[in-house]
């Protein structure tokens, strides 16, 4: 069972005993995340910073914040780069006006000893001489609107190149019906109607991914079936695969394999001149697992780490492929009620992290 944090002083002495309790029994149930910041004042009285004081189980267990965060860091401490930011001066303008203020904004950072995740519409109001934050998640609606886009691009751009394609050549042979095909025009049309036929299989698959089948999966067992599906491409790259101490989780086997499979097989795509070195491993948590993806590619720029996760997203515009991969990843795991990420691994390359429930 996910940990409170304590009593918040600061709250008793605003609202009394009373009154902090039946704050606390109206927002630890609430499924909404809910925090409270304290101002701390410079001696001249400037607000210089905020204290961590209440914070609801859901904002606890989105962003997996241990008991710990309230003590060990100021808000600055848990997230430097709110430093001056516009966030940072619009908090300190509620906090000394009074004047709520509503924003939306895309989390992808460490925060303190947790990790924010996903994109959030912000309600922050002043509380005595504090703030509190009501944050709702609209990731995945945020996701579905993009992806309608994409959709609609890929339809519009992607889709329509290889059917006029298609519509050119078949023009081409009308002119000569006498004459049989020549074997560039075969070629040509075939790869318009593979291209074509591979982006309609690509969004059917995707759309299947969260039907999920779950059963006990040694996770060692995927990793070697991985292995031997992708043993030429292996030894092609002088590549070698490495898997630690891996557990058993309930999942979706088919599914989980696909997600190794994919970045296993990116690492491979996406590697650096020496020879590709593949490392997965897993911690184990008390409410989740958390399996690891390392590899010493090319590694992925800071502004595509989230991005990339975007279906008919590439990594940059010379790569093959429909930009599914990682997506798929990524709907896997969060069917699974987990969540991927990727950072930059250390010494280079790139380290694809996901959580499972335990």
């Amino acid at each position: 069972m996910l940990e409170r944090w304590g009593e918040d002083p600061r709250l008793v002495a605003l609202l009394g005993e009373q009154g902090a309790v039946g704050f606390r029994a109206l927002f630890d149930s609430f499924p909404e995340a809910v925090g409270v910041l304290w101002a701390l004042r410079g001696p001249g009285g400037q607000l210089r910073d905020f204290a961590f004081g209440y914070g609801n189980p859901s904002i606890l267990r989105s962003f997996r914040l241990p008991p710990a965060t309230r003590d060990r860091y100021t808000l600055l401490e848990a997230l430097p780069q709110m430093r001056g930011s516009h966030a940072f001066d619009a908090y300190v303008e509620v906090c000394e006006t009074g004047q709520p203020w509503v924003n939306e904004v895309t989390y992808d950072t460490p925060f303190g000893d947790g990790y924010m995740l996903g994109t959030f519409v912000q309600r922050t109001a002043k509380l005595g001489d504090g703030l509190v934050v009501f944050m709702t998640e609209v990731t995945d609606q945020r996701r579905m609107e993009a992806e309608l886009r994409n959709y609609a691009d890929v339809v519009a751009h992607d889709l329509r190149e290889p059917v006029n394609n298609m519509a050119i050549l078949v023009k081409l042979l009308e002119r000569q019906p006498h004459e049989p095909p020549s074997a560039d025009v075969l070629r040509l049309l075939r790869g318009s109607t593979e291209r074509a036929g591979q982006l309609i299989d690509g969004v059917l698959a995707y759309a299947r991914l969260g039907e999920l089948s779950k059963e006990r999966v040694a996770l060692a067992r995927l990793v070697e079936e991985v292995a031997e599906d992708l043993r030429a491409r292996l030894e092609e790259a002088g590549a070698t695969l490495e898997a630690g101490d891996l557990p058993e989780v309930d999942g979706d086997p088919r599914q989980l394999r696909r997600v190794i499979q994919n970045l296993v097989g990116n690492a491979l795509k996406f590697r650096s001149e020496a020879p590709p070195r593949i490392e997965l491993s897993a911690v184990r948590g008390d409410q989740e697992l958390v399996l690891t993806v390392r590899d010493n590619g090319v590694g992925v720029y800071p502004k595509q780490a989230t991005r990339i996760f975007g279906m008919f997203s590439r990594a940059d515009g010379k790569s093959d492929g429909l930009g599914i991969g990682l997506a798929e990843c990524r709907r896997v795991i969060e069917a699974h009620g987990g969540r991927i990420w990727v950072e930059a691994a250390e010494g280079g390359g790139s380290a694809f992290r996901l959580t499972l429930p335990r």
